[in-house]
């Protein structure tokens, strides 16, 4: 029964782990999709902000820039 409880917690724990590397992944992929952002012309700015408020509105930053064929 205590090898059980002992396989739950290493579980538990490295499903812990895997959420705040994934949390810091995200972080990372937000800052560069905002700093890409930031380097757009006005027009893809708006396509993106287009995008943003309609169907897509669930898509990340990434997704919207290269639907709006901005450079990287």
């Amino acid at each position: 029964m205590k090898s059980l409880f002992k396989w739950i917690a290493i579980v538990f724990i490295g499903l812990i782990v895997l959420g705040i590397i994934a949390t810091i992944q995200e972080k990372t992929d937000d800052k560069e999709a905002l700093e890409r952002l930031n380097k757009q012309t006005q027009s893809i700015k708006n396509c993106v902000e287009t995008l943003g408020n309609g169907v897509h509105k669930d898509q990340s930053l990434s997704w919207k820039l290269d639907n709006c064929n901005a450079s990287k």
